[in-house]
């Protein structure tokens, strides 16, 4: 019986596993890989960069000249009408002369105008500025994307590796069980212990059962939203969860490393910015403006005589009254400047206090790991002696039940702790902007590592 017991459950083992080697085993790198090219909230904001990266290309030609083909066709006359000169006693034989002249003007005219801004009081530079910046904050906000993202990800990729393990554990469970049941059979034939000892040895297993359903609902679920993120089935996953065994640090120098390489905080001081500049620009409303300009008619056939067949020259502009006040506009422009170095301060508190909150579990977890050390030890010697002593009549079957689970509850603790650390470790490195340093530490040689 024993020998046919081994035999379900190493098939059972080989089934369970098989089910993930249909394909090659995933590792975090790939999976990240994965979710940048398929989350759709990163590709909104990679098409959000692309457009501003297209606008800000756009803004720097604006210091270029601007030349256009005016073509029109136009319908008109020109009338000139000087009056009636008398030439008098010089010739008193000639009759009045009438200056007076009609013409068509109609007909087509075509002209190549050219446009060159000189100086247009900061207002291009202002708007140029402006546009590089959108651009960085664009960037900044893609990376913090891809940063939240990241910890979805650790969040699920290890999550599956939890439930996976924890299912494992349930199966040994049900499995221990099965040979406690058939031990507690022949021990009743025997006489060693009471019918109802071996009933309960019996409910015992079936709990064990019922355990492994949950187990195995959890993997599942685990699974199927760890699928949803990479847009793809779930098979082997390559890296287990682990607990950094390094100094990670002091907080203050995570947090001097938020301020310096965050993301968000790197697109707020580019909104910032882009205020600055349209505060600029909104000065330039009182600065005149000077340009060069020119005029090329191709169709001269049709010139009147006050036509010319080209003309160039410089310009200057000065706005003496807009329908536009300028000191509000220039007003609100700084109010602005105002609600960004705001928005600046508050997201310098929020990342510095993630930062904290993330740090401190980060530690919590790996203290809450090691000293599961102790209690795993101490239940293994429990089970083994509540077994013996079973073996001999001197326990019963729910005290080995109970020294069996408090094994289990420390197994899984463990395991627990593994991947809270896990989960705290990848936020500390996503608020602090380094999400690389995380994907690196996934398989660090100096790391412990649970399977």
């Amino acid at each position: 019986m024993a020998v046919k017991s081994l035999f379900v459950f190493a098939s059972l083992c080989w089934a369970f596993s098989s089910s993930y080697a249909q394909t090659p085993a995933l590792d975090f790198s790939q999976a990240r890989q994965l979710a940048h090219d398929r989350v759709d909230a990163i590709k909104v904001e990679a098409a959000e960069t692309a457009k501003r990266e297209s606008e800000a290309k756009s803004a720097r030609s604006l210091h270029g000249p601007k030349i256009e083909l005016d073509s029109k066709q136009i319908w008109g006359r020109k009338t000139l009408d000087y009056g009636t000169i008398n030439l008098g006693s010089i010739a008193s034989f000639l009759p009045p002369i009438d200056l007076y002249h009609e013409e068509d003007i109609g007909g087509p005219r075509a002209a190549i105008n050219a446009q060159l801004p000189i100086y247009m009081g900061g207002a291009i530079n202002a708007k140029v500025r402006a546009a590089d910046e959108a651009v960085y904050e664009s960037k900044a906000r893609t990376q913090a994307q891809r940063d939240t993202v990241d910890t979805e990800l650790a969040q699920k990729y290890f999550a599956v590796q939890l439930a996976r393990s924890i299912e494992r554990l349930q199966n040994e469970m049900l499995h221990q069980q099965e040979l406690e049941v058939r031990k507690a059979l022949r021990f009743e034939k025997t006489g060693t212990i009471s019918k109802l000892e071996r009933m309960a040895v019996e409910v015992n297993r079936d709990a064990a059962k019922r355990e492994l359903l949950t187990a195995q609902t959890n993997r599942r679920v685990a699974e199927s939203e760890l699928a949803g993120l990479l847009r793809e089935s779930v098979g082997e996953l390559k890296n287990p969860l682990f607990v950094v065994t390094e100094d990670i640090g002091s907080l203050k120098s995570w947090q001097d490393k938020a301020m310096g390489s965050s993301p968000v905080l790197k697109s707020v001081v580019a909104q910032r910015r882009q205020a600055e500049q349209g505060v600029t620009a909104a000065k330039a409303a009182w600065h005149p403006q000077v340009y060069a300009f020119a005029n090329y008619n191709l169709i001269k056939h049709y010139l009147t005589i006050p036509e010319p067949d080209w003309i160039a020259g410089i310009g200057l502009k000065f706005t003496l009254w807009d329908n536009k006040d300028r000191n509000a506009s220039i007003a609100a422009a700084n109010s602005l400047v105002t609600k960004a170095q705001a928005a600046h301060d508050e997201a310098s508190n929020r990342i510095q206090t993630a930062v904290q909150t993330a740090y401190l579990k980060s530690n919590e977890a790996r203290e809450a790991y090691r000293l599961t050390d102790s209690t795993l030890s101490l239940a293994k010697e429990n089970l083994r002696l509540r077994e013996k002593s079973f073996s001999e009549g001197l326990s019963t079957a729910d005290e080995v039940n109970d020294a069996r689970t408090k094994l289990l509850a420390a197994e899984i603790a463990r395991r627990v702790a593994a991947y809270r650390f896990v989960v705290a470790w990848a936020m500390l490195n996503a608020v602090s902007g380094d999400m690389n340093a995380f994907e690196q530490s996934v398989t660090r040689q100096t790391n412990i590592f649970e399977y």
